[in-house]
């Protein structure tokens, strides 16, 4: 083989390689979660209470194995921020 055909045979080795490796990143991509579990407390008995953040509202929620019930709207999560600083 001549040195003009390895490096092309290279060239075009290099360019497969990074549109499959393109490819993986495309793939491997997902979107932002906007439902998201914060914290949560087993009560015993299989009851619980949890924060539930979506998007940027969160909540606080009361489960038992037959139900699930809103029991507070919390504050945003940049409202809380500002409070644990002090901030009006």
């Amino acid at each position: 083989m001549t040195t003009e055909t390895l490096r092309v045979a290279g060239d075009a080795f290099r360019v497969r390689a990074r549109a499959l490796w393109e490819r993986v990143l495309r793939l491997s991509r997902r979107p932002p979660r906007r439902l998201r579990l914060c914290e949560s407390l087993a009560l015993g008995e299989r009851r619980f209470v949890a924060v539930v953040e979506f998007e940027a509202a969160r909540f606080l929620v009361g489960g038992t194995p037959s139900s699930l019930v809103l029991l507070s709207r919390l504050p945003d999560s940049g409202e809380q921020r500002e409070n644990q600083r002090g901030e009006p």
